[in-house]
């Protein structure tokens, strides 16, 4: 047979037990059932035995009058600085990837940003005689030696010797060309243009 519910063990305990016989015979029978039994007519009788006064029906309102003037003499709590109340681990992890963003950023630009070039002294030469018009490339013998090494040069070679030209290397040496040099090479463009039919 199952154990006395809560309702029944409520009824059990009281004065004057209502519980059906069936149920009463259960409790003589099941030793769990009668030891709670006996602990819950313990905890009745010891409630019962108190004798405490009640306070009187005013305590409440003095009470909450008392409460409520304690509190108002109080001084306001100041609120916590939010960016104070959060964790060193937080600061920690936005502090890592703020570096690492710049350091990203720097990386990048270092890496990626076509390097200082330097005026030949061809170039450095014609500064100089900048009235003076450019040499013919097809009788100058610095054109001659880097077109005798470049002859059987392919793509793939030069790439292997590091022989490669970084974004922005033209449009830079374009704009460190003085006013010969331009003049000449607008007239090589266009010559090359006239003779590949454009």
């Amino acid at each position: 047979m199952r154990h006395l519910g809560r309702s029944e063990f409520v009824d059990l305990v009281e004065s004057a037990p209502t519980l059906p016989a069936d149920r009463l015979r259960h409790v003589e029978s099941c030793e769990w059932c009668r030891d709670r039994a006996e602990t819950l007519r313990t905890i009745r009788s010891i409630a019962s035995a108190d004798t405490t006064p009640e306070p009187s029906p005013l305590f409440w309102n003095h009470f909450s009058a008392r409460v409520a003037e304690q509190l108002r003499g109080e001084p306001a709590p100041v609120p916590a600085r939010r960016w104070l109340a959060v964790s060193f681990a937080t600061w920690s992890a936005a502090g890592t990837l703020a570096v690492l963003l710049i350091a990203t950023a720097v990386l990048m630009t270092t890496v990626h940003a076509p390097g200082p070039h330097a005026r030949t002294e061809v170039s450095a030469a014609s500064d100089l005689t900048a009235a003076d018009p450019v040499d013919d490339p097809d009788n100058d013998e610095a054109w001659a030696v880097v077109r005798a090494a470049a002859a059987d040069l392919g793509w793939e070679d030069a790439d292997e010797a590091g022989i490669t030209a970084h974004p922005g290397d033209v449009e830079n040496e374009a704009l460190q060309l003085n006013a010969a040099e331009r003049g000449e090479l607008a007239r090589l463009l266009d010559e090359d243009l006239k003779r590949n039919g454009a």
